[in-house]
């Protein structure tokens, strides 16, 4: 019944009280006449003189009805109906033709081709003419009503909907795990959802309220929200911002992370939506887990230091167990102490290995810079890495002149961490090469090798830390790579590799420096691409 009476009083006050009606006649003495007998109808009465005239003010407005006089100069009333015809908006507008000859049936059946709905012959009764005019009126004043009371509907059931809409909107958010506010343009709260009012154990007319909102922040995270929300209004851009809310009901503060977002139509702000999501649990679980991170890098960095001084010792003793027995030692008693000096140098590695690592977390890793030959670098990590038994064969192509600043040490320490695990990573032996070329102000270096390869998911993951692509069966820890990619980065470089997985088809290294040492860049270098086919001459290293 609401309906229906909004339909009614929609549709009586839009309704037009009038319309228009079209007469046209050459002698302005017949359009005075027409006027004569139209007027007790209460319409608007539109003059035109010619048909140009008339097709002309059918260009601007809609009419009733259109009464036509057949003979006028230039162009005829049949011509002036066709062109009416024609056009989409007018051709079904009534047309009446008057004319002075006589109703034979050739003319009316001429008169009715060119659209007409009623053909009247003067002189004509003005009664008849009238009634005539006004059923067309009626007719059209009808057609009207029933459009204005389809549009009435149409906005009715639309905005039924839009208010199902929104109801079954604000339902859903009522039920979300997060709180919701929506605001205008200037910041003005029109709604926040019942999570939020139950959380801060507010009325809605308080949950619309800033300083009750400002009242269950934290004091000391207050500030950084405000701040955020007063860029995202100055600005129209979104903000995110974390904060703790005090929850009511045993007085605790959580963490939220808090979102605002604009609401945009044809570019025009119209409003915002804010957004604050618990994150507590999960804060909590990283700070845990920073403070574990924190405690074991401690951990290692104390337990390397103290490992030094025992392997200082062992190193110690093997040297003199050497010295005293030179003379009368057994063969069997010499593989003992070679097999032991390998054992300790490996510890001693492992040891620097996790000592390195935490200089880099702490970023206290320091560089001594020089002048570094690649070719004279390589070339003698290749020769100390070449096995003197088994299939492996290191060859190095670097053209000479390859000269950098850096700290040749931990360089070094860089290429014998990738040959190492080229070798380690190739069981069956193979070729493995290692290259270096100028690009532009740039050195690139890369080594290769023929071995597992790596599986394309770990690809990245190689540079972490304690990653091992092939799990432990190979041996380390895990951390080469990792200090490799520090070094490298501390130079204001770029290390990563290339592999399919496959096999046979092995890895690539890739390391490209700078001239001079820099602070690493967050940009994606330029030369992070496949290298050339371009190579240096071949410096082979013999076992």
């Amino acid at each position: 019944m609401e309906g229906s009476t909004n339909t009614s009083q929609y549709t009586s006050q839009s309704e037009p009280l009038t319309t228009s009606i079209l007469l046209v006649d050459d002698h302005p003495s017949n359009l005075i006449a027409l006027e004569a007998i139209l007027e007790p109808l209460g319409q608007r009465l539109v003059r035109a003189s010619s048909g140009r005239e008339a097709l002309r003010h059918l260009l601007r407005e809609d009419f009733a009805v259109i009464l036509l006089d057949v003979q006028m100069p230039d162009l005829s009333g049949f011509e002036t109906a066709r062109l009416v015809r024609q056009r989409q908006r007018s051709r079904y507008t009534p047309i009446i033709f008057l004319t002075a000859h006589s109703r034979e049936e050739s003319d009316l059946v001429h008169g009715y081709e060119h659209g007409a709905v009623d053909y009247v012959v003067k002189p004509f009764n003005p009664d008849v003419l009238r009634w005539k005019v006004e059923v067309f009126v009626s007719l059209f004043l009808q057609q009207q009503r029933l459009q204005r009371q389809e549009a009435a509907l149409w906005e009715l059931e639309r905005r039924m909907l839009a208010r199902q809409s929104e109801q079954r909107f604000r339902s859903l958010v009522d039920a979300l795990p997060l709180f919701v506010w929506a605001m205008l343009p200037d910041g003005a709260i029109t709604y926040t959802n019942r999570c939020w009012l139950e959380y801060a154990g507010l009325t809605p007319e308080q949950g619309r309220s800033w300083n009750a909102v400002d009242a269950t922040l934290h004091p000391e995270d207050l500030p950084r929200a405000q701040a955020a929300w007063e860029h995202s209004h100055k600005t129209g851009q979104p903000s995110v911002v974390e904060y703790r809310i005090r929850r009511n009901r045993d007085g605790t503060y959580r963490w939220f992370m808090g979102r605002m977002l604009p609401e945009l139509e044809e570019g025009m702000l119209t409003g915002w939506i804010v957004t604050a999501t618990d994150i507590d649990d999960s804060r909590r679980a990283i700070e845990a887990l920073q403070a574990a991170n924190e405690a074991k890098d401690i951990f290692l960095t104390m337990a390397a230091h103290e490992l030094r001084t025992p392997l200082q010792a062992a190193r110690g003793f093997v040297y003199l167990a050497r010295l005293k027995g030179s003379s009368g030692m057994g063969e069997g008693v010499e593989r003992a102490l070679q097999g032991l000096t390998r054992s300790v140098d490996r510890m001693a590695r492992l040891v620097e290995n996790l000592l390195d690592m935490s200089k880099l977390q702490r970023g206290e890793l320091s560089l001594e810079k020089g002048k570094v030959d690649l070719r004279e670098l390589l070339t003698e990590v290749a020769e100390h890495l070449q096995p003197f038994e088994g299939s492996w064969r290191i060859e190095v192509r670097v053209p000479e002149g390859l000269v950098l600043t850096g700290d040749r040490q931990r360089l070094e320490q860089v290429f014998t961490n990738l040959i190492s695990n080229a070798l380690r990573y190739s069981p069956d032996g193979g070729l493995i090469t290692v290259e270096a070329r100028k690009e532009g102000a740039l050195f690139h270096v890369w080594v290769r090798d023929r071995g597992l390869g790596i599986p394309p998911d770990k690809l990245r993951l190689v540079f972490e830390r304690f990653s091992q692509a092939h799990g432990t069966s190979y041996g380390g820890l895990g951390l080469g790579l990792s200090i490799a990619r520090g070094i490298v980065e501390r130079h204001g470089g770029r290390i990563w590799a290339e592999s399919t997985g496959q096999a046979g088809e092995g890895s690539t290294f890739h390391v490209v420096l700078p001239p001079e040492p820099r602070p690493p860049s967050n940009e994606e270098p330029r030369w992070n691409r496949q290298p050339s086919e371009e190579r240096g001459e071949a410096v082979p290293v013999s076992p």
